[in-house]
């Protein structure tokens, strides 16, 4: 799963970056500090940091506790629960499902899944996007979700199949995990596998990710580190079956593992240069607009640098987990945690290594405040301000809300939102950078500081003042 503060609205092309072509390697010792750095934050009691150069990997280290009751150490072997970097996964199993002729990336769902409600206009494509319109799970108190113990898919199926859609299929972008865990579904009707077993086939044996499994069946091996929510000290997480998640969020790794896998897709290991491209390009809408979301990864320009990134997190299964790969520096870098609260934290170390090997970019990463963007309209800046702060105190009054987005923002939803917002202090800076005119909305951009980071708030915000959607991200990205 992937925690953010919404969607949709967005848009980001997929570009060239700066390249790290002749940069020394930095040695070890520069690694060591970045990660005690982020472990004196408090904000995980423990994580794994890997780092991937030119196909090597030349740096892995734990930091902190993988089990704070027990004292165990985080090891570089320690196995996390990754969350929505599972996304990469099911995104590139479908894609070489179509490399070999098993399945077109614009067959209707109908195709694989002929019961399930508005298969005939939800293509695959929609599904890998996220322009599908599906409703989000499981943050939702519509169904009594099992969460525990081995969960079948058809279960989890059979309650996304009851949902009303959010919107008409390929009319918009918003996040849902119900877009992967069909893919799940589509990947077992295509191949004739489940998606554990074809990962393990295809994926997980060929690279030699030998400690990777998916779903309660790897959650249950030795060696997985607990969960926990808060800052120190911290709290056990309710434990949550990964079987729950499928193809959104039920991959068990490390970070070595992690690497491999990236270290597959910038060499193509698997998958050739047009999937690779299809894998890192954003999708469009039918109207042409160009979203924010590729197919399991989210392309982006840190300080000049050419990004493809993913987050994760699976509640009551793991920790905030961040994966970042630089195509054009042939670099990457895995942060995966045990702590709920480790986002800022795990954004924050990719970039201080990509500093080490561009001293360019800690400047930019130091982010002096930005100038403000002249035309600013004080009443939205006065709109904004207050839509966080509900988000943050939990006080969001939903009539304010475009009705397709307040379906997305149930109880439980916005409750890991508070979690999330709570203790990271009020936000300051403020600085309008900006709008952009979306279909059916305009989409305001500001640069705050939250919890000392750099972050950039959008909104977007109907004609008729509905909010449609929001977003906060780390600077950069």
């Amino acid at each position: 799963m992937r925690r953010a503060v919404a969607f949709g609205l967005g848009g980001c092309a997929f570009a060239v970056g700066s390249s790290l072509s002749g940069a020394a390697q930095p040695a070890a010792s520069a690694f060591d500090r970045i990660g005690a750095e982020a472990l004196a934050t408090r904000n995980a009691p423990g994580f794994a940091l890997a780092v991937v150069r030119d196909g090597k990997l030349v740096y892995v280290k734990g930091f902190g506790l993988a089990d704070v009751e027990r004292s165990v150490p985080v090891e570089p072997q320690t196995r996390f629960a990754i969350g929505s970097l599972t996304k990469g996964f099911t995104a590139a199993s479908i894609l070489l499902l179509a490399q070999r002729g098993k399945l077109g990336l614009d067959d209707p769902l109908e195709k694989y899944l002929p019961s399930f409600p508005n298969a005939r206009a939800i293509t695959l494509r929609m599904l890998l996007d996220q322009t599908s319109g599906l409703h989000n799970y499981p943050f939702s108190g519509e169904h009594p979700w099992p969460s525990q113990g081995p969960i079948k898919l058809d279960t989890v199926l059979s309650f996304l199949a009851s949902d009303k859609p959010d919107f008409p299929a390929g009319t918009r972008s918003a996040y849902s995990n119900a877009n992967y865990a069909l893919l799940s579904a589509v990947i077992a009707k295509a191949s004739g596998l489940d998606e554990a077993a074809f990962l393990q086939r295809n994926v997980f044996g060929p690279l030699k990710m030998t400690a990777t499994g998916y779903g309660y069946a790897a959650q249950e091996r030795s060696g997985v580190a607990k969960p926990y929510e808060g800052r120190a000290p911290f709290r056990p997480q309710q434990p949550r079956s990964l079987d729950l998640f499928a193809g959104a969020g039920a991959i068990v790794s490390t970070a070595p593992d992690v690497a491999a896998w990236d270290v597959a897709l910038m060499q193509r290991e698997l998958l050739d240069a047009a999937s690779m491209k299809e894998l890192w390009t954003t999708g469009k809408l039918a109207s042409g607009e160009t979203l924010s979301y590729a197919m399991g990864f989210v392309p982006a320009m840190l300080a000049g640098h050419r990004e493809v990134w993913h987050n994760g997190l699976a509640p009551g299964a793991g920790g905030y987990c961040y994966n970042a790969i630089f195509p054009d520096d042939n670099l990457a870098v895995v942060v995966l945690s045990n702590g709920y609260n480790f986002d800022a934290s795990a954004e924050r170390v990719v970039g201080q290594v990509l500093a080490t090997y561009d001293q360019r970019v800690a400047a930019q990463l130091a982010a002096a405040a930005p100038p403000p963007v002249a035309a600013e309209d004080r009443a939205v800046t006065a709109r904004a301000k207050d839509w966080f702060r509900r988000l943050q105190t939990g006080t969001v009054d939903l009539t304010q809300v475009d009705p397709a987005f307040a379906r997305q923002l149930r109880p439980e939803f916005l409750a890991l939102i508070r979690t999330d917002l709570a203790d990271k202090g009020t936000p300051t800076g403020w600085i309008y950078q900006g709008s952009r005119q979306v279909p059916g909305a305009t989409i305001y951009r500001y640069w705050i500081r939250l919890g000392g980071v750099p972050q950039v708030f959008s909104v977007a915000l109907r004609s008729d003042g509905k909010i449609a959607g929001s977003q906060l991200t780390p600077l950069g990205r």
